[in-house]
């Protein structure tokens, strides 16, 4: 009787101890606006944007997560000032003049936050992360009427963030975040010799289990 008393009591602190060491996951999803940096001539032509993401955080150490992220950002084009850019070597031109369409960046990345816990409801963090990035002209019309798209080949990229989350309970809540992205065009897509920027203003939900 004391053997399995004593069994039993070994597997419950076995058994908190392996619950105690379960990481904290948290599953984030945001909705924001987008704001154009460069290239030069495309953020001429471009209107502000849309951000959506998803993301999924693990912790791995005191308020470090690892995160993993998906993200799609659509800027429209503005019809009264805009064309179509080209993929050639030469220097950004303009070759005719378009209707409608937006440019759609979608993405990939891992990274790191680190938020800095205190005993408020409001905690401050920072972000980083490398990824894949795809550029896309889409759903754009030429004077004719005819389709006409651009993809970019898959690029690398990177965002760092700052910004703070609002805990409304154990489980839920809130954050907002500016976030800057460069990725590196390199010259071989858009028609330009630099890297391609744009700052995100996220606003969205976090969920903690």
């Amino acid at each position: 009787m004391r053997q399995t008393a004593a069994l039993l009591i070994v597997l419950g602190l076995v058994f908190s101890t392996r619950v105690s060491a379960q990481p904290a996951v948290s599953v984030r999803g945001n909705v924001g606006a987008a704001f154009f940096q460069s290239p030069e001539f495309p953020n001429t032509v471009l209107n502000s944007g849309v951000d959506l993401g998803i993301e999924t955080g693990v912790e791995v150490y005191d308020g470090l997560e690892v995160v993993l992220q998906g993200n799609f950002d659509r800027f429209t084009q503005n019809g009264d000032t805009y064309a179509l850019l080209r993929n050639t070597d030469t220097d950004v031109s303009v070759e005719e003049e378009v209707e409608g369409g937006a440019l759609n960046v979608l993405n990939g990345t891992v990274g790191l936050r680190y938020t800095l816990k205190n005993q408020s409801d409001a905690h401050p963090y920072v972000a980083g992360g490398v990824g894949l990035y795809r550029i896309m002209f889409a759903e754009t019309r030429d004077p004719q009427g005819d389709d006409l798209e651009e993809l970019s080949p898959t690029k690398r990229g990177f965002h760092v963030a700052v910004g703070a989350n609002f805990q409304i309970d154990e489980t839920y809540g809130v954050f907002f975040e500016p976030r800057y992205i460069v990725i590196n065009t390199d010259g071989s897509d858009l028609r330009t010799r630099t890297t391609t920027r744009y700052v995100t203003v996220r606003l969205g939900v976090e969920v903690q289990f």
